[in-house]
């Protein structure tokens, strides 16, 4: 808003600089400031639009939580036909899918219940 009352006041005086008659000076400027507003106008709309698609994230933003559990239960799977070592009863492997499979679900929860609790702050 600063730099629009700047370029605003230069603009003045580069209207009261020009040798026109008074009612086309101001009738100049009218139009500039006209000109201007709707230029901060659709600034503000393509910064609003900006903000509202990057709190949205790309698809792998919204869906790696699913990718990993899908690659986890996959390796399950295979080991349910084939042997692999990754699933033996020493690996790690079954620490970190309980890690990540408490963490989706009390991640996703969270997100659910944290976006209801703002819903209801807002309607009030």
């Amino acid at each position: 808003m600063e730099g629009l009352k700047n370029v605003v006041g230069a603009v003045g005086k580069v209207i009261d600089g020009l040798t026109l008659p008074a009612r086309e000076k101001r009738q100049l400027e009218a139009d500039l400031l006209t000109l201007l507003a709707e230029y901060e106008k659709e600034m503000v709309r393509s910064r609003s639009a900006a903000v509202v698609e990057e709190a949205r994230g790309n698809w792998l933003q919204r869906s790696w939580r699913p990718l990993v559990m899908l690659v986890f239960a996959l390796i399950v799977l295979a080991g349910t036909f084939t042997t692999l070592p990754i699933l033996s009863d020493t690996s790690r492997f079954w620490d970190l899918l309980e890690i990540g499979l408490g963490g989706y679900v009390i991640g996703r929860g969270g997100e659910k219940m944290a976006a209801a609790i703002f819903k209801l702050k807002a309607k009030k």
